[in-house]
């Protein structure tokens, strides 16, 4: 799952693309959008941003049926800024100042040597969540 650092992120910026999905998808899953359909991308620079509901809301898998409607976060518009992300696409081990990328199931994973990029500056309690500053430019 994938949360913004602070409401003011979207309070004058809608970072959202609207997309679907052929296959199921868990939330926060990263990929890309080609023609209005979402797919699973190694060095994504979007991500699935679904709003949670019912008994699975908040659970570290959420999962969304395919052919579902999804609301698909553009990190490009949110360059610099930090994200939260918990859950199935965090890597089995991760620390402070890892560069994360996402591997072709969606996935983050540490060793980025370029962007696009999430660098983690903040560990969420013991593990289970990082904040990350999204970097999806050279610099």
């Amino acid at each position: 799952m994938i949360k913004f650092r602070r409401i003011s992120q979207i309070e004058k910026l809608y970072p959202f693309v609207d997309a679907t999905i052929d296959k199921d998808a868990l939330n926060g899953d990263f990929g890309s959008v080609t023609t209005g359909k979402f797919a699973p991308k190694a060095d994504a620079k979007q991500a699935i941003m679904q709003v949670e509901v019912g008994d699975d809301m908040g659970m570290p898998e959420y999962k969304i049926p395919a052919g579902s409607h999804v609301r698909v976060v553009d990190f490009e518009k949110l360059e610099g800024q930090e994200i939260e992300v918990y859950g199935a696409q965090l890597p089995a081990t991760f620390a402070k100042g890892n560069k994360l990328k996402s591997d072709a199931t969606g996935k983050l994973i540490t060793g980025a040597s370029q962007a696009p990029y999430f660098e983690v500056t903040e560990i969420i309690g013991n593990k289970i969540g990082l904040v990350a500053k999204v970097v999806t430019k050279q610099g």
